[in-house]
């Protein structure tokens, strides 16, 4: 197992890690099962350094937890099915991945205009009564094993049309001073506010085409710890990263591993996630001659009845 040494990037060290973790190199499947399954592994040695039974014991408890709020044996269940995918995906995604910086994140902020808009609209959503539980309830895929939702569910709350809209312009002029290199960057979602609540793990993962080029704004916090984003950064080091309320973490969300494997201490964290695919000249320049050949491909061709194969089954897999 590929060994990488945990950094921590913040002011202090967060009581979320031990002494001896926070003293010793550990990275991929010892805080949380990223490439390799914890259960029924004969390989265990790196976890049981660092952190003893801990992250064993609250990995079993995860997924049993998911298998007692979807039903089925754990060897053949739909919880245990889709956390494989995402060891899958963490394992084959990123070394097929683009890296576009050196490290693969950074932590930076809002401007104070934009985060005064944001603190006063989230002010807003606060005074409203029971907050945070009369916020919506975030609706999960059956059996998603990224949150345990099982136990406490998460809340969503939209933003306004024109906050929106200022977080889109200024995200992007950050990414394009992040990643100088690509030539423009489609928008591809922005979440509204997400509150995860007291207990809630993150397991990690890389997210799909087209959520490349990510950042995640801090909007508010009540914790009685820091709750640190761990990531897998191109240097092949673990970095875990906290922010506070005004704070960003620009990341490759594609190709880092990212998560929050130890569970939250405390009543709620609340942020918004932003997302963008960047574009770069030469592949731009290698769309527009592909098309050129398309179109004299089909000058060229005498069957002006060709069949088109871009519907049902194109559209099957990008669901899956």
């Amino acid at each position: 197992m590929s060994k990488m040494r945990a950094v921590i990037v913040v002011a202090t060290t967060s009581l979320l890690l031990t002494n001896a973790a926070s003293a010793q190199n550990f990275g991929l499947d010892v805080s949380f099962p990223i490439h390799h399954n914890f259960i029924g592994s004969d390989n265990l040695s790196a976890t049981n350094e660092v952190f003893g039974d801990d992250r064993v014991e609250t990995y079993s408890k995860y997924i049993q937890g998911c298998i007692e709020r979807y039903g089925g044996h754990e060897a053949n269940s739909l919880c245990k099915r889709n956390d494989e995918e995402r060891l899958r995906l963490n394992l084959d995604q990123p070394k097929a991945q683009t890296n576009y910086t050196d490290v693969g994140f950074k932590k930076t902020k809002l401007s104070d205009e934009t985060w005064s808009m944001v603190k006063a609209f989230w002010d807003g959503v606060k005074a409203k009564e029971n907050f945070p539980d009369s916020l919506r309830s975030e609706d999960w895929p059956e059996a998603n094993t990224y949150v345990n939702h099982w136990e406490t569910d998460t809340k969503m709350h939209p933003l306004d049309y024109k906050l929106t809209g200022v977080l889109w312009d200024e995200v992007e002029k950050i990414m394009k001073e992040w990643i100088p290199t690509a030539s423009s960057f489609s928008k591809s979602s922005l979440y509204g506010v997400r509150v995860y609540r007291e207990g809630h793990i993150l397991a990690p993962h890389v997210d799909r085409d087209p959520l490349i080029s990510s950042a995640i704004i801090n909007i508010d916090q009540d914790v009685t710890e820091p709750w640190p984003l761990e990531v897998i950064g191109h240097d092949g080091f673990a970095h875990n990263i906290t922010i506070i309320p005004g704070e960003v973490i620009l990341y490759e969300s594609h190709s880092v591993i990212h998560g929050r494997p130890f569970a939250l201490k405390g009543s709620y964290y609340a942020n918004v996630f932003v997302h963008f695919k960047p574009h770069f000249e030469a592949e731009e320049d290698d769309d527009v001659a592909a098309g050129a050949d398309t179109d004299s491909s089909r000058d060229n061709d005498d069957d002006s009845s060709s069949t088109d194969f871009s519907s049902d089954d194109e559209e099957a897999r990008d669901e899956l």
